[in-house]
């Protein structure tokens, strides 16, 4: 009961509402009220589209009349009635026996009209206008004796017969104490237009335009229901979403209304809501139907459905209704003002009406000649279309999706191509495109259409050439290497009985990228037979056959090939690669580079193929980019940038999605955590389950090395050891141990010395410079781990020399260990100062890493505690320096500042003792100093990079 006194009472403030904005058509019918008093007759046609107030206008006025003493008959039209003869007619005198103040004259004579009304609808044909004349004199004689008024809203909805009795009374009321007022939609049909042509035609007629409420009306309204004062801008919202219309604007007020309650403060922004929506619907039963029908192809089909009304067949052009319904406030230009309105209307539609108008759509659009995404969007909403040309479209409109990097609409084409194609090949053809392309979004959910690809395959409609290699490398890649090696077998079968050469050509490049990612999978599949390495990698050839020429170029540096030839292929495989559904041709070319040491290039490529990734919003793309961007920088000591990364790349695609490729990631994540001496969040990333196939391809190496330096850095060495030794293992039974691969000897000989077996770890390190000469990173870091075994004299050469190697590495966190055992050796030997210059630089350079562990392991205990403050007081010192002096300055002070003679920084510096004095005799000027030895410790010439400490390396 509560809630319908509350709807009462939201019904009543409406009402009130909807007056805003009509003062002038109120006093023009005041105005026809004194008029008709006069005995003028008039009549008044108020006119205006549906929803704009005219039956509220109506309302008021006859309220008004009435109270002012007016006789008010009112009859309101429908188009549901319209084939009830004479009920409008009936509707005016329905009321009129219940009239309590009537006088006896006056009851007798509204019973004489009613009885004149009941004779012209029996009277016959030719008889009808004699009984018309007697109804109409009744209702002058009723005039004489009570002021009329004759109240029909929407007129134009009136039955016939009641229209030519309305047209008969109109002629004859010229004179009379009778005002007529009606209600009407503009472009209204017949037979309304000839009744109001009829009314049209009378000396007293008045038409009374209604158009909708002006943004100050509006603003009148919000204040009014809100309680809030409305501005201008908060007006105009409500208008643009309303178009003015008095239904639409006030339920869209109520709405609002409805929000605000219970807020602190109020926010006088539209808001649409359920009194919206169903205001909406009422107008769009207010309008004509065909207007209404427009209404809700509109919804459905968007503009496309101006094409399906304009079809060649159609009787009815839609321009009148489109006006129709823009002066109702539904559209603004093709669309709908509100995107609420396209979601009701919508729903007004059913569901095989849908699928009936998308598939009529999708026909008319094509034969017109329509883009086929347009054409391919209503055949995929009506389910699929039996034409010819459907499954070519789609097709065509899936590849034109995915240019614009638009995958989920690819997908989609794809699909609908796929459920109507009834030919094998070709639906297995699309079935691979679509598996292919999902790859680059989620290559798990690509995973689900395997089975239909392995089934297509078997009934010998995908080839080599046509797909069946992309499934094995997919099945590969999850780890399925038994339904992988099936697979093959039914392609070799296919090949021997026909050997194309492109299919031939897939084949090779399968086995080359087997054979050193997958080294057991490779020889699962193809046996013992080890693929040919030699080829010439010649740019014709790259053009030709790309992703067979990455898998070359990798093949030749993981073996111990000149890696010359083969980073000049990678690069040109790059150079014209882009980032296509074939996953594997631009990964392979990148590792190329990164197993060649090329770090730089590494780096660059990187970046440039991840703005492009992430610009076309491609998921795998940017996991497996960034995941080798993080192990490229993991070389570099770039900890933190590389954690980042490989954070980035493992939130970027499910741990399904990666298959056995998630191992490179995680290696780089937990490598770089162990580092930074992040141990609790390395540990929770090698808590993370893992594919068992894993441990079975390169990837599964860098996991094993990563996992044993966690076990190093946290105290379990003999589980550090087992990791080593089992990447080791591996390495060398699949032929790449002699590679920069993975530095597994070093991390063997690291936990040697840990485990107090000096000897042991001698060997291995000997063993890895032996094997990596002309590698700095490589053999400056064996060189430095060796150098721990010998005695103080005999390590300080040793680590100079490491410390000159690691300087061209690239690698700061190696050069800081470096530093940091070459100062601790300084110190031994009784060199404090020099020591000290060192391992601050080494500290700095660990500082720079986000090497947590290593920065506090280079500082003695006592220091410590005052680390900051010190090296800020070190920094400003440093920052001091620079600013005075010049580049050669600073080199000579920086050597000067160790300790070194005049003699020994000429011969550093490659100038003569003469100039070094001249240098020096400027330094101490400047930084207003007396003596050498007051130089503050710890210059460098390059930001952290110092010339001393590469100096040492030949003293």
């Amino acid at each position: 009961m509560a809630e319908d006194i509350g709807n009462l009472g939201t019904i009543g403030s409406i009402l009130r509402m909807s007056i805003v904005g009509r003062d002038i058509q109120l006093t023009q019918l005041h105005g026809l009220l004194t008029a008709r008093d006069r005995g003028a007759g008039p009549i008044a046609l108020v006119s205006g589209p549906a929803g704009v107030g005219k039956t509220a206008l109506l309302h008021e006025f006859t309220q008004r009349a009435a109270k002012s003493g007016s006789l008010v008959l009112r009859a309101a039209c429908s188009p549901r009635e319209r084939a009830n003869a004479w009920g409008v007619a009936h509707q005016l005198l329905w009321c009129t026996g219940r009239w309590k103040d009537a006088s006896q004259r006056t009851s007798d004579i509204l019973a004489a009209v009613g009885r004149s009304l009941a004779a012209i609808t029996r009277a016959p044909e030719g008889e009808r206008d004699k009984a018309m004349d007697e109804f109409c004199a009744s209702v002058m004689k009723l005039a004489d004796d009570h002021p009329l008024v004759l109240a029909v809203d929407d007129i134009h909805e009136a039955d016939p017969e009641s229209l030519g009795c309305l047209g008969h009374l109109a002629r004859r009321m010229v004179a009379s104490r009778v005002l007529a007022v009606f209600t009407d939609r503009p472009q209204a049909l017949p037979p309304y237009a000839a009744a109001r042509a009829e009314f049209g035609r009378q000396p007293g007629f008045h038409q009374l335009r209604v158009g909708p409420l002006t943004a100050g009306d509006i603003r009148l309204l919000l204040t009014d229901r809100l309680g809030v004062p409305a501005d201008e801008a908060d007006a105009a919202e409500f208008h643009a979403a309303s178009g003015g219309s008095p239904l639409l604007t006030r339920a869209l007020i109520e709405d609002t209304h409805n929000a605000l309650q219970g807020m602190a403060t109020a926010t006088l922004r539209p808001v649409a809501g359920e009194v919206f929506d169903a205001a909406v619907v009422d107008c769009v039963h207010r309008v004509s139907a065909p207007a209404a029908d427009l209404a809700r192809h509109l919804a459905v089909l968007g503009p496309d459905a101006l094409t399906v009304l304009l079809d060649r067949n159609s009787t009815d052009p839609p321009t009148r209704h489109l006006q129709e319904l823009a002066q109702a406030g539904l559209l603004v230009g093709p669309g709908f003002r509100h995107p609420r309105m396209h979601t009701v209307l919508g729903g007004e539609v059913s569901a095989e009406e849908r699928t009936r108008l998308h598939g009529r759509a999708a026909v008319l659009l094509h034969d017109n000649g329509a883009h086929p995404a347009a054409v391919a969007e209503h055949i995929v909403a009506a389910g699929g279309v039996a034409e010819s040309w459907a499954i070519p479209l789609l097709r065509e409109a899936a590849a034109d999706a995915l240019a614009r990097d638009e995958f989920p609409k690819a997908m989609r084409l794809f699909d609908m191509a796929h459920a109507i194609c009834p030919d094998g090949p070709l639906r297995a053809s699309i079935l691979f495109q679509r598996t292919l392309s999902a790859w680059q979004v989620d290559p798990a959910k690509a995973m689900r259409r395997l089975p239909e690809l392995k089934e297509a395959l078997q009934a010998g409609h995908l080839t080599a050439a046509s797909g069946a290699m992309s499934l094995i490398k997919n099945l590969v890649w999850h780890g399925y290497v038994d339904e992988a090696a099936d697979v093959l077998e039914l392609v070799d079968d296919q090949l021997a009985d026909d050997p194309v050469e492109e299919g031939v050509a897939e084949v090779r490049a399968l086995q080359r990228w087997l054979s050193v990612l997958c080294p057991p999978f490779h020889r699962r599949m193809f046996g013992d037979v080890s693929p040919d390495v030699a080829d010439e990698i010649a740019p014709a050839a790259i053009a030709a056959q790309p992703r067979l020429q990455a898998a070359t170029a990798l093949s030749v540096v993981l073996r111990g090939g000149e890696p010359g030839s083969a980073v000049v292929g990678a690069a040109h495989v790059l150079e014209m690669s882009s980032l296509t559904p074939t996953l594997e041709t631009i990964p392979l070319a990148l590792m190329t580079l990164f197993y060649a040491d090329r770090t730089e290039q590494v780096d660059a490529w990187c970046t440039t193929l991840l703005e492009a990734a992430r610009e076309r919003n491609i998921p795998t793309w940017d996991a497996l980019l960034s995941s080798l961007q993080a192990a490229n920088l993991i070389r570099q000591g770039r900890l933190l940038e590389a954690e980042r990364h490989s954070d980035l790349a493992l939130s970027r695609m499910s741990s399904r999605s990666w298959g056995l490729s998630i191992g490179l990631p995680l290696a780089s994540s937990v490598s770089a955590l162990t580092a930074m001496g992040r141990y609790d969040e390395a540990r929770a990333r090698l808590g993370q389950p893992v594919p068992e196939a894993l441990f079975q391809t390169l990837f599964g190496q860098h996991y094993l090395y990563a996992r044993g330096q966690f076990h190093l850095a946290t105290g379990r060495l003999q589980a550090a050891l087992g990791d080593f030794l089992a990447c080791g293992k591996a390495l060398e039974s699949w032929g790449v141990a002699d590679t920069t691969l993975i530095a597994w000897r070093t991390g063997v000989a690291e936990a040697r010395l840990l485990l107090g077996e000096p000897d042991l770890a001698a060997t291995y390190l000997r063993e890895e410079l032996t094997r990596h000469k002309g590698r700095p990173r490589l053999h400056g870091n064996a060189l430095r781990l060796l150098a721990s075994t010998m005695e103080p004299r005999q390590r300080l050469r040793s680590l100079r020399e490491a410390v000159d190697e690691l300087q061209d590495s690239g690698c700061d966190l190696l050069l800081a260990h470096a530093l940091g055992d070459l100062g601790h050796v300084y110190h031994l030997l009784g060199q404090s100062n020099r020591a000290r210059v060192i391992v601050r630089r080494a500290y700095r350079m660990a500082k720079k890493c986000h090497a947590e562990p290593l920065s506090q392991n280079l500082l003695p205990d006592a220091e410590r505690s005052a680390d900051s403050r010190v090296c800020a007081a070190a920094h400003e010192a440093s920052e001091q320096v620079h600013d005075v002096l010049s580049e050669a300055e600073l080199r000579v002070a920086a050597l000067a500042a160790e300790g070194h003679t005049n003699r020994e920084i000429a011969r550093r510096l490659f100038i003569t003792v003469s100039t070094v004095e001249q240098h020096m005799t400027r330094i101490l000027r400047k930084l207003n100093l007396s003596r050498r030895d007051e130089l503050p410790q710890g210059l460098d010439t390059m930001g952290g990079s110092a010339a001393p400490a590469v100096s040492v390396a030949r003293g």
